[in-house]
């Protein structure tokens, strides 16, 4: 199995560069906007915990090394990031990204990450279609698939210009809708192109008011007194409403928006006493989308 994606993958040539790839976020960007693990070299170890991190959802102020990771790229490592971000830190996702509501269906993955979500697709029987314009990125999402013994079709493209005909998916996912993307208005007009009459796409952007900017807005004097206080590094700059998400996506129907991800130990102490999943519908982290593309187009 070791030669489906040799180990060593050439990821931390350039670590920075590499994980910008994998997940998102322009080289342009102002370094006092970029995670600060993003600086200094990197070991192969220190560098696969890093994507292990991220795509797990642990924690921002969790300090490296979490814990004694399994050999990286192993089939166990990529199995503990799965029971990491489905089971601790995002149980909302198996639900609302339906996994198992698709099983014969043809899904195309859009977007960063090592393909965790998209895998239990392919568990659940659908025939799954990733593009990405990171090669990186794509190997480390076939990697994913073929230590489990699935299959997919990996495409090395711009997801502006996706390389399928019109109408010929049932369903698109779209991970994280803003990060890496200058246009994401043509990820939606592509997405709207290739879906058949009636085909559903679920996107996950990150939220506009969110925790953050509810504690900033309603406890503006600490900045006074701790300016860097609760500044969390990996938070999006390019962030949307729920107005503006329904906006982008007004050619579909049937539009439905949620709000989620959000952890007991980032809010406020004096919001604490109010049930989790309440505060995550008023001050979660990211949007999730559900529309659908009408039946009947009108001309």
């Amino acid at each position: 199995m070791a030669d489906l994606v040799p180990y060593k993958l050439k990821l931390w040539e350039n670590p920075a560069l590499a994980l910008q790839s994998i997940f998102g976020g322009p080289e342009s960007d102002a370094p006092e906007a970029r995670p600060p693990y993003l600086q200094g070299p990197h070991n192969p170890r220190d560098f696969a915990q890093k994507l292990y991190s991220l795509e797990s959802l642990q924690p921002a102020s969790t300090p490296f090394p979490v814990k004694d990771l399994p050999e990286p790229y192993s089939l166990q490592w990529f199995l503990d990031i799965e029971n990491q971000r489905h089971s601790k830190h995002g149980k909302w996702i198996p639900k609302l990204l339906e996994f198992a509501k698709h099983p014969a269906e043809k899904l195309l993955g859009v977007g960063h990450g090592l393909g965790t979500d998209w895998v239990q697709y392919a568990q659940n029987g659908a025939e799954v279609i990733v593009c990405s314009p990171a090669s990186t990125q794509l190997e480390l999402v076939r990697r994913n698939f073929e230590l489990r013994g699935l299959h997919g079709r990996f495409i090395q493209a711009e997801p502006t210009q996706l390389p399928l005909e019109p109408s010929s998916i049932d369903v698109v996912c779209i991970s994280s809708l803003h990060h890496g993307i200058d246009e994401p208005e043509k990820v939606i007009e592509e997405t709207y192109r290739v879906l058949k009459p009636g085909g559903k796409v679920l996107a996950v952007t990150p939220a506009f008011y969110d925790v953050d900017y509810w504690r900033r807005t309603l406890f503006f004097w600490r900045r006074w007194f701790q300016p860097h206080r609760g500044k969390n590094p990996l938070r999006c700059k390019r962030r949307l409403s729920a107005r503006q998400l329904n906006g982008l996506f007004a050619r579909f129907q049937e539009i439905k928006i949620r709000k989620r991800q959000l952890r007991r130990p980032e809010v406020p102490h004096v919001w604490r006493w109010i049930p989790l999943p309440i505060l995550a519908r008023l001050m979660g982290r990211v949007l999730v989308l559900k529309a659908f593309k009408p039946v009947r187009i009108e001309t």
